[in-house]
């Protein structure tokens, strides 16, 4: 006779597939938030050699194209740090989500190992109730 698994059995199933799910979300988000700090670090480099590259005179077409590529890279930093806060806020949300649902799921399955023991005294004491003596 094939024994019915029970809800908590069924519970415990269903967090960890869903836990499984947050935890490629939150591989995908680490990867993402590792390159983009190695693209704040490469802008803060190009801003830094920006900065040490002030030699004599210049034309105005020079010093109005310097000023222009400062402004972009000033923008595009402002925006990968924008976004790595963003990446980080999401990350620290994802794991506290990963923490509940493994104590969701060892509850569940605490659960469903006591009911499971239950199961097992009852079927034992009807056998030996059912049993001649």
């Amino acid at each position: 006779m094939k024994k019915r698994r029970n809800i908590f059995d069924l519970l415990s199933l269903k967090k960890k597939i869903a836990l499984n799910k947050k935890h490629k979300i939150s591989d995908e988000l680490s990867s993402e938030g590792i390159k983009n700090a190695k693209l704040i670090e490469q802008i803060k480099e190009l801003q830094d050699q920006r900065c040490t590259e002030d030699s004599g005179t210049r034309s105005a077409y020079f010093l109005k194209s310097d000023t222009w590529y400062s402004q972009k890279l000033a923008e595009e930093r402002q925006k990968k740090e924008t976004k790595q806060k963003f990446i980080d806020r999401e990350l620290n949300e994802i794991r506290k989500k990963i923490a509940i649902d493994h104590q969701n799921i060892s509850r569940a399955q605490l659960k469903a190992k006591e009911i499971r023991r239950k199961e097992e005294i009852l079927d034992d004491i009807k056998r030996d109730l059912l049993t001649p003596k």
